[in-house]
């Protein structure tokens, strides 16, 4: 048994984040709220991207398939105009703090030209951005590298953050899980359940409610096609998740011989806790926006782990 004699500890917003709290990691916490298979185009959620670009491409409703449990997005190049599909949910949900995870096959590569990808914006009139998985047009032709990145504005500045990300196996050739962590403290982005990146200095994390996009660009920029034939291409995506925190950030909690056993876990404002032993073989996390403080003996058995994270006086609803 590992038993910490603690006269006071207090978590505040630190900057350091030891490992990825995903909703398998830290069920107590997260609630499944969309869950997307994709066995059909689900327009509650979803619409197709209207006619408008975001590169060369020009999209169009009938490049959109869901069925079978696979979106799939095609690109033809039609005339000299590509014509592509995409979706998003703008004016259907925004999305804030939680778990994001979907899994996707990129266009197969060996072509110039493929862009888009998983990414979250808050639409017209600001520009908080969420770049989950965006390879540009020579990442895709490569096959094994993506780039990813934020953008956050706070006060009338806008911040980015962007890299590239190389070395994996061809991500066209099978699905693969991309999540985002997004809270008001920190920004992690996963590959296969392994952290890729994390931000966690909040002048860089976004903070206003995003929509969802799902889209197959064609790069405008330097990696643009660099043939005349453009053989049509699918992107493939399923199983689009997002989970949110249950909060009650309104209130504290102060408490001697703290019982984590039948404890009702949410995002709390504070926690103060006193002389309390994690329970034998469990996994422990506290969240509270403000502070968690404790005092006297607090017990961690071996074989058991405990984490603080507090939210930078934030509430992540």
């Amino acid at each position: 048994m590992i038993t910490k004699k603690i006269l006071i500890l207090i978590f505040i917003c630190i900057g350091f984040i030891a490992k990825s709290q995903t909703p398998s990691e830290d069920p107590n916490h997260y609630v499944l709220d969309t869950y997307d298979d994709f066995t059909l185009f689900n327009s509650n959620l979803w619409n197709a991207v209207p006619n408008n670009t975001w590169g060369l491409e020009t999209y169009s409703a009938n490049n959109v398939t869901a069925s079978n449990g696979v979106l799939e997005l095609k690109c033809e190049k039609v005339g000299n105009d590509y014509i592509s599909g995409g979706i998003e949910t703008v004016n259907k949900k925004a999305f804030s703090y939680g778990y994001f995870e979907i899994e996707s096959k990129l266009p197969l590569s060996g072509i110039r030209g493929p862009w888009g990808g998983f990414w979250m914006h808050t639409g017209e009139g600001g520009w908080d951005e969420i770049d989950v998985l965006e390879p540009n047009g020579c990442d895709c032709e490569l096959g094994t590298q993506f780039h990813s990145g934020v953008f956050a504005t706070h006060g009338g500045t806008t911040r980015s953050y962007a890299r590239i990300y190389d070395g994996f196996p061809n991500l066209s050739f099978n699905y693969n899980k991309y999540a985002l962590i997004w809270t008001p403290k920190y920004v992690q982005v996963l590959v296969n359940d392994e952290i890729l990146y994390e931000i966690v200095d909040p002048l860089y994390v976004p903070s206003h409610p995003m929509f969802v996009f799902l889209t197959f660009q064609i790069d405008p920029y330097g990696c643009a096609p660099n043939t005349s034939t453009f053989p049509t291409k699918y992107w493939r995506y399923k199983n689009f998740k997002y989970y949110r925190l249950k909060t009650d950030c309104s209130n504290g909690i102060i408490q001697n011989n703290f019982n984590f056993s039948n404890h009702d876990y949410k995002v709390q404002k504070y926690y103060s806790l006193s002389n309390s032993t994690i329970p034998n073989n469990s996994n422990i996390v506290l969240r509270a926006t403000d502070y968690i403080e404790l005092n006297g003996i607090f017990t961690v058995p071996l074989g058991s782990t405990f984490t603080a994270i507090t939210h930078c006086n934030t509430c992540p609803n």
